[in-house]
């Protein structure tokens, strides 16, 4: 008898823990994540993809600041990334004396970045480098493409 009680008194605290609603775990947002350098731009605003597209003569060489969708990364270090606006507009951003880099799995994220604008002539080589990074054929690669060679990258959280 003594040891039925003894049984019975033990586990009851273990039936008034199961009883007690479990507390939910905190929600947590993750902060953005910036890589490279601060932003030096003074202006609030961001520039769209489709303009520095539309203007990208007038806008080569000048420094901008953009909010875009990271649509590839360089799948063996991050070395490089595209990007894609919501309209569709796409570019490449490379990192300014390849100073930083992307993680691997950055794909579908959101971003700002700032950097300067250039067009690129790729030659035969670089088409078939970036091809293979990006795991497509020669012919998908264009043979001149929209850049911003970045100073820095902010990453919306996951």
């Amino acid at each position: 008898m003594r040891l039925v009680a003894l049984l019975a008194l033990t586990a009851l605290p273990c039936f008034a823990q199961a009883a007690e609603p479990a507390a939910a775990a905190p929600t947590q947002s993750v902060a953005p994540e910036h890589r490279g350098a601060p932003f030096t731009t003074t202006a609030k605003e961001t520039t769209t993809l489709e303009t520095i597209a539309a203007q990208a003569d007038q806008m080569n060489g000048k420094v901008v600041r953009v909010d875009v969708t990271v649509s590839s990364v360089c799948k063996k270090k991050g070395c490089w990334m595209g990007i894609k606006s919501e309209k569709g507009t796409v570019a490449r951003v490379t990192f300014k004396d390849y100073a930083f880099f992307m993680p691997l799995d950055c794909e579908g994220r959101k971003a700002t970045l700032e950097g300067v604008v250039e067009t690129k002539r790729l030659d035969a080589k670089e088409r078939a480098h970036l091809a293979e990074d990006a795991g497509k054929k020669v012919e998908e690669i264009p043979e001149v493409e929209l850049r911003v060679v970045a100073t820095g990258v902010e990453l919306a959280g996951r």
